[in-house]
């Protein structure tokens, strides 16, 4: 088959390789119809990680074709409902291989799992013209029919939809309708985080950023507040203020819309290590922080404990996702609450991929999607 193969930083190549059908190992066989382009794929394109141990096709927003009736099991809503997809049928994957028996798995939290495997990461992704769903992936009920009302394009960003998702169902502050909450981030990530917060939170929303075409659909998708920093650290910049990481200009407005108290909910949808520090200096008493997005493992920040301590500020993690959240990414997304076409802006046949790499990697338009194998 035809794939992408990652050799490390810098070095991808396109190129024939064996594809066995007949894997004795079980799971399915999926045929790429569409495969978005994540920035997680761009920074290991870019610098490597400690998850991806090349040669490996990375590549994990997936939506394909399976080769076979399948048995899966609908978790959501712990109602265990057995369901057969046919041969042929479209599908949507959970990426995520959990070993199935640690703690973590035993409590459907298969994203935790001690020996967790990932699809683009672990092994072999869908920047190829076919791809491998492990057992493991079935067992959880992993793979997912997508509708017919959703295209090929649409149904790769349920896998981001449903990260988002998993989010939103660990935070401790109830978002409640008027709930001041503040995305930090203006790609496709942070642009998803929006929709569900307005859409189905009807959250008083701001969303910061840096690029004046991403603020402008933040404004279309009903942000009632954005904040661009570029413009804002060069109005600093010539004052020889804090031109960095947390403008003065730019925190002014963020407490003025937050009725100078601070904000409630703060989700951090960018690798930027700055946002860190600009989310703490704006975030309000009894408000909680979500690192949504990865950060390079030199990225630190140092914290006063007491400032947590006494202003009782919550900071949390969240990491990919369950197939519950990616059921309910289906839901919305094909029913038109949460709008997936917006964030696809390129596309690319696979031989164009260090293409689609650089543009996510630029910040050009949103999501790359790859739907020519």
């Amino acid at each position: 088959m035809h794939a992408a193969v990652f050799y490390g930083p810098g070095n991808i190549v396109n190129e024939e390789v064996y594809y066995n059908y007949n894997n004795k190992k079980g799971g399915v066989s999926l045929r790429v119809n569409a495969c978005a382009v994540c920035g997680y794929d761009a920074r290991v394109f870019r610098n490597g990680h400690q998850k991806a141990t090349p040669p490996v096709i990375l590549g994990h927003e997936i939506c394909g074709q399976i080769d076979k009736d399948i048995h899966v099991t609908n978790t959501a809503n712990d109602a265990k409902a057995d369901t057969t997809i046919k041969a042929g049928s479209r599908v949507v994957v959970c990426p995520i291989i959990p070993c199935i028996h640690c703690k973590y798995c035993y409590n459907k939290k298969y994203n935790l799992c001690i020996n967790l495997k990932e699809i683009g990461s672990s092994i072999d992704g869908g920047f190829a013209e076919y791809v491998r769903i492990p057992q493991e992936i079935l067992k959880i009920g992993g793979i997912v029919l997508v509708p017919d009302n959703l295209s090929d394009e649409e149904a790769a960003l349920l896998e981001p939809l449903a990260c988002c998702l998993n989010g939103f169902s660990h935070m401790r502050w109830p978002i409640r309708s008027k709930t001041i909450v503040m995305v930090i981030g203006d790609g496709p990530i942070g642009l998803l985080h929006l929709q569900i917060l307005k859409r189905l939170y009807n959250a008083r929303t701001i969303l910061v950023g840096k690029i004046p075409q991403r603020i402008d659909i933040a404004k279309s998708l009903g942000a009632d507040k954005t904040v661009t920093l570029s413009s804002d650290a060069s109005d600093d910049a010539k004052s020889n203020k804090n031109n960095i990481n947390g403008t003065n200009n730019a925190m002014k407005k963020i407490l003025d819309f937050a009725n100078g108290v601070g904000v409630n909910v703060i989700i951090i949808a960018t690798s930027n290590p700055e946002a860190l520090g600009f989310a703490l200096k704006t975030a309000g008493k009894d408000s909680i922080v979500n690192i949504f997005a990865g950060f390079r493992s030199d990225n630190l920040i140092s914290l006063d404990p007491n400032w947590l301590h006494y202003n009782q500020i919550s900071i949390t993690g969240s990491f990919s996702s369950t197939p519950n959240s990616l059921q309910q990414a289906v839901r919305l997304a094909s029913r038109g609450i949460i709008n997936l076409s917006r964030m696809i802006t390129h596309r690319y046949s696979l031989t164009e991929i260090e293409e689609a790499m650089a543009a996510t990697d630029e910040y050009h338009g949103l999501r790359a999607v790859i739907n020519d194998f």
